[in-house]
């Protein structure tokens, strides 16, 4: 396994460089990395916050002024400064500005975790390492292990050319997963439906579907999708989250990221109601083919959630393995405890941070 820079991590290389920062983005993204420059001594070097041109308006951030990029640049004389883009997108023309600003100057996306505590810093690294090799090994292809060095690689350094890297199209999961074949498919996390869509036109072979959602306005779209489906075809929309084991809990009242929190997370909760935690071994299906875990950092609960169903059904797996630090390593290893006869590959589809990262098992 061939990793890169691991004597220094971004954290480790912004101490030493000491030159000013400017973060590009506002929001929930920003406060983490904000919180972790903080933690480590560093947030004197934060020197400006910049904004895309449509979010600017008249507004402060952390006590900063948000300008646009020009702006910024002007502001700091154009002094020689590194930029930490602090958010997360998959859009064409938002990845276009994010080259653009690197090409005029030093710039990095740092993997602070969605959920959990865990920095994934040299620190970490090297007190997981075996766990890293020992999954590295289990990878079944190069294009896997090239993707898994380079993501490893980008979440230590920060450096986006490490994700260009691993870029795989979208739809080179359909020759992973060629083997589908009848039977249903469990979609946990399953949005507003557009995963749903993806595989149910790619595998009409597939006879019924349960889509689990949690994000009360994604499942009214995700519902209403749903009943615009042929008559014959069954499925399920439920909603709920996917845990380890059945009960109530309770999510937030607002959208997007944050519906859960969990102990050990950096997620609080206001403005909540109680919502059911269903596993999928509590759908007490016995013709499950496949399954797509992306359930917001509780991949690991919502597969021990479905160890019956695994050890029964053998099906075929798409888990996210972006939402945590530990997650690169601790999926791979709850999976082959489960069974240990699944062939395990890796692909990350183009987006800043290194999110739409998952690993399949066959």
């Amino acid at each position: 396994m061939n990793i890169s820079k691991t004597s220094m991590d971004l954290w480790e290389y912004l101490s030493a460089e000491r030159r000013p920062i400017a973060l590009y983005g506002t929001g929930d993204g920003a406060d983490k990395i904000i919180a972790v420059l903080e933690n480590l001594g560093l947030s004197d070097l934060i020197a400006a916050v910049f904004a895309s041109d449509g979010f600017v308006r008249n507004r402060s951030f952390h006590g900063f002024k948000v300008m646009s990029y020009s702006d910024c640049c002007h502001a700091l004389e154009n002094r020689d400064f590194i930029v930490l883009v602090c958010f997360g997108s998959s859009r064409p023309e938002v990845l276009e500005q994010v080259a653009k600003i690197a090409s005029e100057h030093e710039l990095y996306v740092p993997d602070v975790p969605v959920y959990g505590t865990n920095l994934f810093d040299r620190g970490f690294y090297e007190s997981r390492i075996d766990d890293i090799e020992d999954v590295f090994s289990h990878l079944k292809d190069g294009i896997s292990r090239s993707c898994f060095e380079n993501y490893i690689s980008y979440k230590l350094t920060g450096d986006i050319s490490y994700l260009e890297k691993c870029e795989s199209d979208p739809d080179d999961e359909f020759a992973l997963l060629k083997d589908i074949s009848g039977g249903c498919y469990i979609d946990l996390g399953a949005y507003y439906g557009d995963t749903l869509v993806r595989f149910l036109n790619r595998f009409p072979c597939l006879e019924k579907a349960v889509a689990v959602e949690p994000e009360r306005h994604s499942f009214a779209k995700l519902k209403a999708y749903a009943e615009k489906l042929d008559d014959d075809f069954d499925i399920r929309c439920i909603n709920a989250l996917a845990g380890s084991k059945t009960g109530t809990e309770l999510v937030s009242n607002s959208r997007g990221r944050g519906t859960r929190a969990l102990p050990n997370s950096n997620i609080s909760l206001t403005g909540t109601r109680e919502i059911d935690v269903i596993t999928v071994d509590s759908l007490k299906l016995d013709d499950v083919s496949f399954i797509k875990f992306d359930v917001e950092g509780s991949e690991l609960e919502a597969v021990e959630g479905a160890k019956e169903t695994i050890l029964n059904s053998r099906p075929l797996m798409k888990i996210a393995c972006y939402h945590r630090s530990e997650d690169v390593f601790a999926i791979v290893k709850k999976v082959l405890e489960i069974r240990d006869d699944y062939k395990v590959y890796m692909r990350h589809t183009r987006c800043i941070p290194g999110w739409d990262t998952d690993f399949y098992f066959i």
